[in-house]
């Protein structure tokens, strides 16, 4: 039976430890963990629940669990990613972006949510038969279109707020930094990404390499856009020079 170590409301060790399936403490909480992959083409990863689960079953989600005794967030998302998809994360390639504390009767816990820049083809993932049937690299602005999909995230307690900052790092692996011409010729100098402040849609923060050097603000779902030309050709919107 699995046991987990105990944690104060300042996330202090306590000493204290538990088996799974009892009741945390009042005032004590447990340590759970997530991770998030995006890969080279600014794709993000979900695994499919066998459909026998407890709790969730046969619904997308993402790598995750409870840690062990002894273990802290750095090893627990280690061995959940191996265990559930069969691949080690790149851990000098991931951070902690996203932490939070749950009150709830009886399960108190802290999260932490990975997130990782890492390729990993789906031949090369050995998922586990009772906890994972299915896996699928996709973009994140499709989950939010697709809305069984979306619904299913969302039984995710912490999916709706990382999902903005999840398509802004996807969006920063697919619109590097750099000089980009655009399809009528011009050229402009794209000088980061950000987060619309009222919809949280990324956006792209960019400057004219003409005129009056004007900068710009354009969401980033435009910036690789196929443009259909006058003689039936296609051009991205901008494409990267360098």
């Amino acid at each position: 039976m699995e046991s987990w170590d105990l944690y104060d409301e300042n996330r202090q060790l306590t000493g204290e430890t538990m088996a799974r399936g009892e009741a945390v403490p009042p005032g004590r909480y447990h340590l759970v963990v997530n991770g998030l992959f995006l890969n080279g083409k600014g794709e993000t990863l979900l695994q499919r629940r066998t459909k026998d689960k407890e709790i969730m079953p046969d619904i997308w989600s993402v790598v995750g669990g409870s840690a062990l005794l002894g273990e802290d967030s750095a090893a627990a998302i280690q061995r959940e990613t191996e265990e559930e998809m069969g691949f080690t994360p790149n851990l000098r390639r991931g951070r902690v972006f996203l932490s939070e504390k749950r009150d709830r009767p009886g399960n108190g816990f802290f999260r932490d949510v990975w997130l990782f820049h890492q390729d990993v083809p789906l031949s090369h993932m050995r998922w586990q038969e009772e906890e994972v049937q299915d896996g699928m690299w996709i973009l994140p602005e499709k989950i939010a279109r697709d809305r069984t999909l979306w619904e299913q995230m969302t039984q995710l307690y912490f999916w709706e707020k990382a999902y903005p900052y999840l398509c802004l790092e996807s969006m920063r692996v697919r619109i590097p930094l750099g000089t980009y011409r655009h399809y009528k010729g011009n050229l402009y100098q794209v000088e980061g990404l950000s987060l619309h402040s009222e919809t949280l849609e990324p956006m792209v923060n960019y400057r004219a390499l003409y005129g009056m050097g004007e900068r710009w603000v354009r969401p980033a779902s435009m910036w690789n856009e196929e443009i259909v030309l006058p003689d039936g050709r296609t051009a991205r919107r901008f494409a990267l020079m360098e």
